[in-house]
């Protein structure tokens, strides 16, 4: 079985077999975001609503109260491999990007996960599915200082909104 698939098996054992993510004892920043150093060790990491930037973030109605999904990140030399799964969002998934600012700025796409014509594959279909990739030449010094917010867009919340987060915090210093 190759990496990928074991990423994906992970991702969908820890998102429909338990509530949380994050291993116990797991280090977090004060947030209670995983950094950056173990978040790209294939720690299995939450998205949420609620770690979209706040301009955002303050958009989002009632709906989305049971949208949840889980990351999980594996840097192998310079690429990024990705597995991404979500569930009981509000509609189908139309684009997934990495961003890179500042935290709680919205920023520049970095890397389009799905839903860009020319950059990357469709979006899987339905309110409960999963993508995996890799992420070559991935800006791994965005990374490391915390500028990195992965984002998923759904029809009912479409850019620049979106309706699931995972927020990367830098490594502490």
């Amino acid at each position: 079985m190759n990496a990928t698939k074991l990423l994906l098996v992970g991702a969908l054992a820890v998102l429909y077999g338990t509530n949380g993510c994050a291993t116990p004892g797991t280090a977090r920043d004060e947030g209670g975001n995983i950094p950056a150093k173990l978040a790209l060790t294939g720690v299995p990491l939450d998205m949420t609503p609620h770690q979209l930037p706040a301009q955002f973030a303050t958009q989002l109605r009632g709906d989305v109260k049971s949208s949840r999904g889980v990351a999980i990140l594996r840097q192998v030399g310079s690429d990024v491999q990705y597995t991404f799964a979500w569930k009981r969002v509000t509609s189908d998934v139309i684009s997934g990007h990495f961003h890179k600012a500042p935290r709680g700025q919205v920023g520049v796409r970095a890397y389009s996960i799905c839903g860009v014509p020319g950059e990357s594959p469709a979006c899987p279909s339905g309110t409960r599915a999963s993508i995996a990739g890799v992420w070559k030449n991935a800006d791994l010094d965005a990374f490391t200082k915390g500028e990195i917010t992965i984002a998923f867009h759904t029809k009912v919340y479409p850019a620049p909104i979106g309706e699931l987060a995972v927020y990367i915090p830098g490594d502490p210093r």
